[in-house]
């Protein structure tokens, strides 16, 4: 029997974005620096991350995540995102547990427009010739510091960034939905290594102390284009995404 997931929608949908639509333009961002982590993640609890109509990864694992944009329609931001890895039907996705950005303009415009669970902090990424760092610091405490150790040149081919979803509610919508948010990228370089979570706080991410990292998996850092695109699709949360999902736009 295939696993779902346990999570109480109406209580995650409290603290949801409120999005003014579906029909957002695009945005380009070009010269982007993305730093992600992977780790597996303590299974059981992890469900209770998940809304029904979602599949859990096997094995369980999280993907913690820093990118700096240099340029975009609100100037430059850094972002840092923890999502939990999912299958709608039987697509890998990232569900995203918590967002913070460096702009009140950007978090405006990516709860508004793309369904960002996302708060304001201050956001890094140094990279070094032995490693790259990550962090977060909201009220001067550091909820979240990772590295990438030991770098090494590989192809861009060999990186895979999965899409979003995101749970929102929406303007002259009676329900929350999941947004998938899902940008292309153009690699123009990549490094992998060794992953280390230095500094992590769940509570801070949405975990609400569900959330137990274990195993590390990989690490990588590339620079690239990508964008935020338009949103082509949205599911029902409670409902199976093999049934419950709609396209939006072509």
């Amino acid at each position: 029997m295939p696993v779902f997931g346990k999570q109480d929608v109406e209580a995650a949908a409290a603290r949801a974005p409120l999005m003014t639509g579906f029909d957002t333009d695009s945005w380009e961002l070009k010269g982007a620096q993305i730093l992600q982590l992977s780790y597996e993640i303590a299974e059981e609890p992890a469900e209770w991350l998940i809304p029904p109509a979602l599949h859990p990864s096997i094995p369980p694992y999280v993907t913690l995540s820093v990118m700096q944009y240099p340029d975009s329609q609100v100037g430059p931001f850094a972002l840092a995102q923890v999502r939990i890895i999912v299958r709608a039907g039987i697509r890998p996705r990232g569900y995203l547990l918590g967002a913070y950005v460096n702009s009140d303009k950007a978090a405006q415009e990516l709860r508004a427009r793309w369904g960002f669970r996302v708060e304001t902090a201050i956001v890094s990424l140094q990279a070094r010739h032995d490693r790259v760092i990550g962090t977060v610091e909201r009220n001067s405490e550091t909820i979240l510091e990772v590295e990438l150790e030991n770098p090494e040149h590989i192809s861009g081919a060999d990186v895979t960034y999965l899409a979003s979803l995101h749970l929102a509610r929406v303007q002259d919508r009676d329900t929350p939905v999941v947004v998938q948010v899902d940008p292309e990228y153009v690699f123009h370089n990549a490094q992998r290594g060794r992953p280390r979570i230095i500094a992590f706080e769940p509570s801070a991410w949405g975990g609400d102390g569900r959330l137990r990292y274990t195993s590390p998996i990989i690490a990588t850092m590339t620079q690239c284009d990508t964008d935020l695109p338009r949103l082509r699709f949205a599911l029902d949360p409670s409902q199976p995404a093999a049934t419950g999902g709609w396209r939006l736009a072509a």
